[in-house]
């Protein structure tokens, strides 16, 4: 590893301040090609545009779902944790991998790099609520609630497409046996706050689906 980045190597990211800060004696020009080729020699990682990780960091970090929810909060602000990755995480979803997918008041956006994908889906601001708090290396980290994941899923996927509740309770499977009657409530009122009368109905009979599935 260059000696250079090898003072960076311990960030869990980097911008392009740190690296002009670092190779001051460079006109940008020059810096932008020494950072293509550290990019292309695997010694970096680039996150998005401007947003920089140490390949070393990568290794040691890249299965820490604490990590991974820190870089998504960082790579887009405001954002949260929520939809398939958060309940994969939950292990409301456990078959397969999923994207790491977050809540934003911004417009959407997806930012692909060698640790996954991230992808942002835009909701109004009476909708980004539902979240916790949690830490990584002492920074904190935002991710949906259990129940406002559940919620932003359906309401990402189903918003905008033709489908009933039924419809939906027929296309989809959760492990949400477990659910408190605190939970079920706070997912019935995300539904209400969202005036979709679909996702309205459907908070109306999911719980009871699902619990029917169980005998």
């Amino acid at each position: 590893m260059n000696k250079n980045i090898e003072k960076l190597k311990n960030l869990p990211f980097f911008k392009m301040a740190h690296l002009s800060a670092i190779f001051s004696h460079l006109k940008k020009p020059s810096l932008y090609q020494k950072i293509t080729r550290f990019i292309g020699k695997g010694t970096i990682v680039q996150l998005k545009k401007g947003f920089f990780v140490s390949a070393e960091y990568v290794k040691f970090h890249i299965s820490d779902y604490h990590y991974l929810t820190y870089l998504a909060n960082i790579l887009r602000e405001p954002s949260y944790v929520s939809g398939v990755y958060a309940l994969q995480v939950y292990g409301i979803f456990t078959e397969a991998t999923y994207p790491i997918t977050s809540i934003t008041t911004k417009t959407s956006r997806i930012y692909s790099n060698k640790l996954g994908e991230f992808v942002y889906y835009s909701v109004s601001p009476k909708l980004f609520t539902g979240f916790k708090r949690d830490f990584f290396i002492g920074e904190s980290v935002y991710i949906a609630d259990r129940e406002k994941a559940l919620f932003d899923y359906l309401y990402i996927k189903y918003n905008k497409l033709s489908f009933s509740a039924d419809n939906i309770l027929e296309r989809e499977r959760f492990n949400i046996d477990d659910f408190s009657k605190k939970e079920i409530s706070e997912f019935k009122r995300y539904c209400e706050i969202s005036e979709k009368k679909v996702l309205i109905e459907l908070s109306k009979k999911i719980f009871k689906k699902n619990a029917q599935s169980y005998f």
